[in-house]
Order: structure tokens, then C-alpha cells, then sequence
């Protein structure tokens, strides 16, 4: 295990769980102090978001979403990993035909999705609202691919919202009324707005950025006063255990 000190608090790199990776996993920490990007992994990372087109039977009707490029893959392998939202590629007619808005067909076509998956006893329409693409082909090789962070502690500190254009100011994450809690999702003061959904929140740890969670929507209440949230899906260990998953099927079907 790998341990670095981004500053009084330990975070620490584990290595074995997705060991057909290139790049060193992932991060994990219960104690981490987000940190929003500082200005140049701001204009680097910002490139790593994608915006997503999907539809179903008519490819004029358009649902628009966002998408973070994963930098994980087995060696050598000839597509991407993409993070984004479920709502993003499920519709109610089912699983849309979704591509990377900008590249060819043949290769911002997405051929696989695994997807979080809803159960009965979840408090929220968030809290399973994640998906992992595969790409046909590989991404331009100026497309930076970002790790992520896992953090099961109540956040603490500002993330960045990675939009692109360049939006840097940083987000605060409020406290939620307790009826709102929900594990698996963190509450932020982020601009937003229809067809962000999938844009990560990211901290630097260190010189390096990492996707803490992905913009899924907002709670608006209306209980005296008018309150608006932005809700962000964590990054956890179901997602973990499904992207593990797809790169062991993707490393067994190149052999």
C-alpha cells in the first residue's frame, strides 16, 4: 500500500483490487479534506468530460448528458471507460443508443453498459444512478483520463465541478435536512442546470485529480422557504466492483 500526505490528512492508494489497470487504481480515504482543482489540473482536467447523446428509435430526438473518461482499461485495450449517469442511458422505453458527441461512430459508439441497479429498499431515485460505458474505440490520445476517489466520510471541504466551458468557482457542500440522508449521495451548491447530469465533482490530491461523485440531479424543497440542492452520486464500492468486473470480462475476451 502506498500512502501519500496531501496535507494533515492520509489518503492512501490501493493497488491490487483492479490490477489489469495501467494506472495505480484507485484512491480511498475516510478522513480526506476535499480540495478543489487549483488552476492548471482545472484546465487539463476540464478535457475529460464528454457530452453524451442518446436516444431511442429517432436519432433527431436527443437526451444530452455528460460523461468523465475513466483511466482505466486493460493494457493495450482498444476503447474507453466512460462514467456517467443512468437516467443518462435509460429511458422509459428502456436502454437508449448512446454516442460521444465529436468522434466518429466507430469510435464514440458506446457497445456495453453496466449500470447500477435500483432496489427496493433505496430512499432515493439517485441512489443507484451510475453507469459504466464502453466505448467502440479508443478516445483521442489528448483526452485525459481521471482515477477516482473513494470517501465514505460526511464530506468536508469544496469539490471542483468539472463543466466545460471553464467554470472554476469551487462548490461548498451544505448540510442536508436529516430526512435527505442518503449514503451513497453528497449535496453541493454547484451552478447547474438541464443536461449537466454526469459531470463529476473532483478533488486534487496532491498534483492529481480525482472524481469524488457524478452530478446526478436536484432536490428542490419547498417548506416554508424555497431550498434547492444539487444531489451527486458517490463514487463507492458497488461501482468498484462493477468496474472491476467489466474489465475482467473485456481483459478474458482479448486473450
Amino acid at each position: 500500500m502506498t500512502c501519500l500526505r496531501p496535507g494533515p490528512r492520509l489518503a492512501c492508494l490501493l493497488l491490487p483490487l483492479l490490477a489489469l489497470m495501467a494506472a495505480p487504481a484507485f484512491a480511498r480515504s475516510d478522513e480526506v479534506s476535499f480540495t478543489p482543482l487549483d488552476d492548471a489540473q482545472y484546465d487539463v482536467s476540464r478535457e475529460s468530460v464528454v457530452q453524451l447523446l442518446c436516444w431511442h428509435d429517432d436519432p433527431t430526438q436527443l437526451h444530452l448528458s455528460r460523461a468523465v473518461v475513466l483511466a482505466y482499461h486493460p493494457v493495450g485495450a482498444e476503447f474507453d471507460l466512460l462514467l456517467a449517469t443512468r437516467h443518462g442511458v435509460y429511458g422509459s422505453q428502456g436502454l437508449r443508443n448512446c454516442r460521444v458527441r465529436g468522434v466518429p461512430l466507430e469510435i464514440g459508439e458506446i457497445v456495453a453498459v453496466e449500470t447500477g441497479h435500483p432496489g427496493t429498499t433505496d430512499t432515493s431515485q439517485f441512489s443507484q444512478d451510475w453507469a459504466i460505458l464502453t466505448t467502440r474505440g479508443r478516445l483521442p490520445a489528448s483526452v485525459p483520463r481521471l482515477r477516482v476517489l473513494v470517501s465514505d466520510s460526511q464530506p468536508d471541504g469544496q469539490l471542483t465541478f468539472l463543466r466545460r466551458p471553464v467554470d472554476q468557482q469551487a462548490c461548498s457542500l451544505p448540510q442536508a435536512p436529516d430526512y435527505l440522508t442518503e449514503p451513497s449521495l453528497i449535496f453541493h451548491d454547484c451552478d447547474r442546470r438541464p443536461g449537466l447530469s454526469g459531470t463529476p465533482l473532483v478533488t486534487q490530491i496532491g498534483d492529481e485529480p480525482y472524481i469524488v461523485a457524478l452530478h446526478v440531479g436536484q432536490y428542490l424543497i419547498l417548506d416554508g422557504e424555497r431550498q434547492e440542492y444539487g444531489v451527486a452520486r458517490r463514487v463507492s464500492d458497488d461501482f468498484l466492483d462493477a468496474l472491476n468486473t467489466v474489465l475482467v470480462r473485456a481483459d478474458i475476451a482479448r486473450r
